[in-house]
Parts: structure tokens; C-alpha cells; sequence
């Protein structure tokens, strides 16, 4: 099992890689059977390949900060952070609450993130 350190090292790698838009450095903290749930509640995205191609179409539109430490219990973790998205030649941001639950190897094997389109703002 991952360490604590190991997990909040993984968060920072993958808050640093959403807001590049490096797919590739994202997918490498993924295990190839893992599965994405974008908003909860909506479709999970399940596998390596369709994980890709989740965040392969928001590369370079979206823009995270975390807002405040990550929590870690045993072999998962949450987070909050927020979102900036250019859509449509404007930018929107929102807070959310990402839950990751991690393989042996320090993989991440699912992420779950809690936000509500409705909540979404313009940016300030």
C-alpha cells in the first residue's frame, strides 16, 4: 500500500498535470483498469483507454488549484480544489472535491469528483 507522502505526491503530479493538459503524465499515475466518475452520479468512464480520451478532451481548458490539504486514510484520499474551464470564450470556475482510491503499486485505480454543474460561476 502507498504511503501518505506517496498519495499526496501522486495528487500534486496529477493537480499539476490536469492544469498543463499532459495527458500522458495523467495517465501514467493511472493502474490500466481504472475508472473515472466525472461528475458523481454520471456515467463512469471505465479503463485506461476511455480514461484517456476523458481528459484527453479537456486539455488545455481546464485549470485546478488546490484549496486546502489532502486528507489520507489508509489507501484513498480526498481533496479540495478549484476548477477554472474556458468554454465557449468564456471562463468558469467551481469548487470540487476529488476522492481517489490508490493500488498497491501507488496507481490511481479510481477518482470520483463531486461538483454540480449548477454550481458553476463565473470566474472572478
Amino acid at each position: 500500500m502507498p504511503s501518505s507522502d506517496e498519495i499526496r505526491r501522486a495528487v500534486e503530479r496529477y493537480v499539476k498535470d490536469l492544469s498543463a493538459g499532459d495527458v500522458d503524465g495523467i495517465m501514467d499515475l493511472y493502474a490500466d483498469a481504472a475508472s473515472v466518475e466525472d461528475p458523481v452520479g454520471g456515467d463512469p468512464v471505465l479503463g485506461a483507454d476511455a480514461v484517456r480520451v476523458f481528459y484527453g478532451a479537456t486539455a488545455g481548458k481546464l485549470k485546478v488549484t488546490l484549496t486546502g490539504p489532502v486528507r489520507v486514510a489508509g489507501n484513498e484520499c480526498a481533496f479540495p480544489m478549484l476548477a477554472r474551464v474556458e468554454l465557449g470564450g468564456r471562463t468558469s470556475e467551481m469548487d470540487v472535491i476529488d476522492v481517489m482510491k490508490f493500488d498497491d503499486a501507488g496507481k490511481i485505480l479510481s477518482m470520483r469528483a463531486f461538483w454540480n454543474p449548477a454550481d458553476m460561476r463565473p470566474a472572478s
